[in-house]
Parts: C-alpha cells; sequence; structure tokens
C-alpha cells in the first residue's frame, strides 16, 4: 500500500503532524521501499483556513497520485471527503513514526 504520513519532519522517523494544514513535510512512503518527501508548499503558523486545506489536499494527490492511504492527527471534514473521493483511505493518528504508522496501516490495525 503506499502511504503518505503529514509529518513533523523528513524521513521514516519523523513524528505525525497533529494537523492536515499545519504538516512541515510530505512523506510518501510507497509499496516498492523507500520514501520521497517534500516540504509542505502551503505550511503557515497562522490558523487554518478551508482554501489552504483544500490547496494542499490537490497538491498531494497531483504529486503522488498513486496514494492509497494518507495519514496525520487531524482533517477538516472537506478535506478529508476530497481524499475519499479519490479513493485515498484516510486515517487519524496522533502519535507515532512514520515507520510505525506506515507498518500499523500495513497491518490493518488502527487505534
Amino acid at each position: 500500500m503506499n502511504i503518505i504520513v503529514m509529518a513533523k519532519g523528513a524521513g521514516l522517523g519523523a513524528w505525525v503532524d497533529s494537523d492536515f494544514t499545519h504538516a512541515h513535510q510530505i512523506v510518501y512512503v510507497p509499496a516498492r521501499g523507500g520514501f520521497d518527501a517534500l516540504e509542505n508548499p502551503f505550511f503557515t503558523d497562522s490558523s487554518e483556513t478551508e482554501e489552504s486545506s483544500e490547496a494542499l489536499a490537490e497538491f498531494v494527490i497531483s504529486k503522488f497520485p498513486g496514494a492509497e492511504a494518507i495519514i496525520a492527527g487531524s482533517f477538516n471534514q472537506k478535506t478529508r471527503e476530497y481524499f475519499e473521493s479519490h479513493n485515498v483511505a484516510v486515517f487519524t493518528e496522533l502519535s507515532g513514526s512514520v515507520l510505525e504508522l506506515v507498518e500499523k496501516i500495513r497491518a490493518g490495525i488502527q487505534a
């Protein structure tokens, strides 16, 4: 399963970010192994706007069209629906490293 984790840093040891829109990094972990990480081009310390969340969701899908799941600490409803409409499963996880969460989702275990 190809999985995206919205993280606080780049790499498999980075921790999941508490919020989709405010994540520092987008970490893509393909089923074939390895990972790719991109800085969140919409990152801001200010409060989330629905527009920035939607723009980020569109960016993520355009960069990683093979994604099958995405993990973050929280998503607004419109963003969740956007991913689901693109056949990307949405998982909310409040803690854990990228690698831990990817392995957990791939094993079919969700808290």
